[in-house]
């Protein structure tokens, strides 16, 4: 009985063994598993990194490329203004020439018309003059 005691008992050791092998063996997989998962979840994070790198290149150069822009756009508004400063005094010039022409042209016709107002309606010249008015 004895015998059959240790051999119940060397029996039911047994399967607990091969119990004991058989979740080791599935833990193991599961192990494998998670380490397969942490290589790819390290490879997904370094070329996060990698992609965050140029993102904050590519801002930089934006941001170059955003002042060397500001300052030819501030050249060009500074050039257009004093253009627009010249071409005011220009018009402010022409225009004072223009009236200053315009008297002088107005008196000289007054001066022409007077003596011409005493000039016969037939008189050729007096023909004449009023075409040159018109």
């Amino acid at each position: 009985m004895t015998d059959t005691i240790g051999l119940v008992m060397d029996l039911v050791l047994g399967g607990l063994l091969i119990a004991t092998i058989v979740l080791a063996v599935r833990l193991h997989r599961k192990l494998q598993g998670l380490r397969g998962g942490h290589d790819e979840l390290r490879l997904l994070v370094e070329g996060l990194n990698e992609a965050t790198r140029r993102a904050q290149a590519g801002i930089i150069e934006l941001r170059m490329a955003a002042e060397a822009s500001t300052a030819r756009l501030g050249n060009q508004v500074e050039t257009a203004r004093k253009a627009t400063d010249e071409l005011s005094l220009l018009v402010a010039s022409a225009d004072n020439l223009a009236d200053r022409l315009s008297k002088a042209g107005s008196a000289k016709r007054e001066a022409e018309a007077a003596p011409r107002a005493a000039a016969p309606a037939g008189d050729p010249g007096f023909l004449r003059a009023l075409k040159d008015i018109r």
